[in-house]
């Protein structure tokens, strides 16, 4: 007997059938998609007796926007951050937007005139626009480039004495013996470590800086004219950061005082600094001078972006590049052969801030350095005591120095009054050992230079390095002669010891670093007078007319991210009662900017007056931010 067999017909009526109940009971237990909220608006709104400035003519678009690539990222710039070039007018910000062909497009809130745009793939074009934010949040139209990211790293090849891209932890690792670097900064505010190929250093006091120092010397040898070159590509000296490259005879771990313009540098040091005031050559005593420096050409520098710098030794003076291109010079000459690298970075000062170093190298001929690790050590009390003076019973560890074969103390002192460097001692428990400056004392009329960084080294007698003995060092002081005048604190301070290991530790775990959430502007209120005089808070003003200046602080959001979250607008009341609303996203979420209020005291009461602002974000879970002054009528 033939089987029967269920009719094709039917079986394709059935399939379909159980893929509707399946995608039924599917989608019955599929969570509803609920729409994302759309962005806060406010309603303007203007109190009696007061006046709030007009935003005028719509911005103008950037009259050109170029694109430059490299490893994974596109730097793209425009306005002041190209030669020659100025902001478009009535500029506050710029909304960023950016995509490849088939894919949709990614935006950013920006108040420099550069923005990097990195984890892109290499050899891949992406197609780029900017267009101009003012104070209320109009838009001009775009103006649009398009880039290619990847760098052929031709410009390594001459840094031949060194060249750490940081893919390695360990070259800034104090705990392996062949590490390159000595990091140097302010104990628990600074912190430095590796994560996707660059050194990544948090300054989290406000007020921060970085020292590296090369453990190896830059070594001069003339090549093409060129005597010394020392490269770098770092994100430093960007809007209100620092990037500063010492070239230092003998080896200190920091040189001069925060004095930008006169830091009181030692004999034949030369600095090269770059910040938001352009690019300067400085020099300490003994520095020949040659000829002029040349012109230099400053562009502004966005936050967050990767630029790269090299400082160019040369027989007829010091030539410094960025990108490329020459923006600052001097006729100096080094006097010496040989000389040690610091590189210091500093954050955007009074916040929180995160620094990048992608590279760092020098030319010359590479000279092994010696295989030490390190162990920071914290004295007694951060004061130089007195030769006499009776020290704190507090020391340190001697399990570092067990069975070592050399070891050292280096420390980092300065002094706010005059002092013979050369009796500065350490005592490690009962042994007082010399401590001799690495570098000759920045001087002025004979007296060493106030605030100015002196590292001294302390070689470590045999006793301490034996396998007998007490286990800590009790007490551990920094002393000098004649303290009381000298006035004298310890910078940093740590432990030396040469290391004989055949191979380094594991490496430490490099950490990602998520990009931090954008953040939104502060808001600062000013009370100026007819004359346009700042008013102290204290000053009775009487009945007259004042004017408030409202800023909200763009570039210092910008700090954290390298983009500014969106502004829908801000609040203004006069002693709690709401006097003022403005919105700053007509056309879409502004990035903050300047506004004047009049105000008319005589119609407020005589006496003491707050003032209260509130900045309202654009995104619905994002949180205002309040700043409170006050004024007296």
């Amino acid at each position: 007997m033939t089987p029967w067999r269920r009719p094709a017909t039917a079986l394709a009526a059935f399939a379909v059938l159980v893929g509707v109940v399946v995608a039924l009971r599917h989608a019955q237990n599929d969570p509803p998609t609920i729409p994302a909220p759309p962005p806060v608006s406010l309603a303007d709104f203007t109190g009696p007796h007061l006046l709030v400035t007009g935003p005028g003519d719509p911005p103008e678009p950037p009259d050109r926007v170029e694109a430059f690539g490299g490893p994974h990222r596109i730097r793209v710039a425009w306005g002041s951050s190209l030669p020659g070039v100025a902001d478009p007018a009535r500029a506050a910000g710029y909304e960023v937007s950016w995509h490849r062909d088939g894919e949709p497009a990614r935006t950013r809130l920006v108040a420099s005139t550069e923005v990097e745009l990195d984890e892109l793939p290499d050899g891949v074009e992406q197609r780029v626009g900017v267009r101009t934010v003012d104070s209320v949040g109009r838009r001009s139209p775009w103006r649009e480039v398009v880039g290619r990211t990847g760098d052929d790293g031709r410009w390594r090849d001459g840094l031949t004495g060194l060249l750490d891209d940081f893919d390695d932890p360990g070259t800034t690792d104090p705990s392996r013996a062949g590490s390159l670097w000595h990091v140097d900064g302010y104990r628990s505010c600074v912190n430095a470590d590796t994560a996707g190929g660059a050194l990544l250093v948090e300054m989290n006091c406000g007020a921060d800086s970085a020292v590296l120092r090369a453990r190896q010397p830059l070594r001069l040898s003339e090549v093409d004219d060129v005597l010394g070159r020392v490269g770098v590509i770092t994100d430093a000296a960007g809007a209100r950061g620092g990037l500063t490259v010492d070239l230092v005879p003998g080896g200190p771990d920091q040189v001069g005082t925060e004095d930008v313009a006169d830091p009181a540098l030692p004999p034949g040091a030369i600095r090269v600094s770059l910040d938001d005031q352009g690019a300067r050559v400085l020099t300490g005593p003994d520095v020949p001078v040659v000829a002029d420096g040349g012109s230099e050409t400053s562009t502004r520098r966005g936050t967050s972006v990767l630029h790269r710098f090299d400082v160019l030794l040369t027989r007829s003076g010091v030539r410094v590049l960025q990108d490329g291109r020459q923006v600052g010079g001097s006729g100096a000459v080094p006097a010496w052969r040989e000389a040690t690298v610091l590189i210091g970075l500093r954050g955007a000062r009074g916040r929180q801030s995160l620094v990048r170093l992608d590279v760092a190298g020098f030319s010359g001929e590479r000279v092994p350095a010696r295989g030490v690790v390190e162990t920071t050590t914290v004295p007694a009390t951060r004061e130089v005591l007195d030769l006499a003076d009776p020290p704190p019973g507090i020391g340190v560890s001697r399990a570092p120095l067990r069975g070592a074969t050399a070891a050292r103390l280096r420390t980092t002192v300065a002094f706010d009054g005059p002092v013979d460097p050369a009796t500065i001692v350490v005592q490690l428990g009962d042994a007082r050992i010399p401590a001799v400056p690495t570098a000759p004392a920045p001087t002025s009329a004979g007296v060493v230079s106030r605030g100015a960084a002196i590292t001294v080294v302390a070689d470590l007698p045999p006793e301490l390095l034996a396998d007998a003995g007490p286990d800590s060092l009790t007490p551990f002081v920094v002393r000098v002669a004649n303290s009381r005048a000298a006035r004298g604190v310890v910078r940093s301070s740590y432990l030396e010891v040469d290391s004989t290991a055949t191979g380094p530790p594991a490496p430490r775990a490099a950490r990602t670093k998520p990009r931090p959430a954008d953040e939104l502007p502060a808001g600062s209120v000013e009370v100026r007078d007819q004359d346009n005089r700042v008013v102290p808070a204290d000053e009775p003003l009487g009945p007259r007319r004042v004017v408030l200046v409202i800023t909200l602080d763009r570039i210092g959001a910008e700090a954290v991210s390298g983009s500014v979250a969106g502004v829908a607008g801000f609040r203004l009341r006069i002693d709690r009662q709401l006097a003022v609303v403005l919105s700053t996203s007509r056309d879409g979420p502004g990035l903050g900017g300047s506004y004047t209020v009049g105000l008319e005291l005589g119609q407020l009461p005589t006496g003491e007056h707050t003032v209260e602002l509130e900045v309202v974000p654009s995104d619905p879970s994002g949180k205002e931010r309040s700043t409170l002054v006050r004024l007296t009528s």
